[in-house]
């Protein structure tokens, strides 16, 4: 699954990214999905800094990439699995740099996505410089 319907950089993903162009800070690898954000019409937006209520645990097993969107490696992204724990109807991603804590990078709302326990959700988080 790509982020879809809204993915926002958030405004501490505009810092984490010109700490990263410095030589600084941590790489937001971390994905975590929640629940609720349909049901509060919440959208993502560049002051998002959680997940409006998180589940299972953050997931920063695969490094980012560089991919071409338009131009050559003008995308960063990251692929990571996620396993849920029990039944969910996951609305909302974000990337923080982090896997506990830390700063949101990218937030993203979607259409319920529903999980069995033990099912794995493959997503996609992209973020092109444009």
């Amino acid at each position: 699954m790509a982020f879809g319907t809204a993915t926002v950089l958030t405004n501490a993903g505009k810092a984490i990214t010109t700490n990263r162009l410095i030589g600084a800070g941590t790489e937001p690898k971390f994905l975590g999905v929640g629940t609720g954000a349909t049901t509060a019409a919440r959208t993502a937006a560049a002051a998002d800094t959680a997940l409006s209520t998180p589940v299972e645990s953050r997931v920063g097993t695969n490094n980012g990439t560089r991919v071409t969107t338009t131009v050559s490696n003008d995308t960063y992204q990251v692929v990571q699995t996620i396993t849920a724990a029990s039944d969910r109807a996951i609305d909302e991603a974000g990337l923080f740099d982090a896997s506990t804590a830390g700063n949101m990078y990218l937030s993203a709302t979607f259409p319920v996505v529903n999980l069995l326990t033990g099912d794995s959700i493959q997503i996609t988080a992209q973020v092109q410089y444009t």
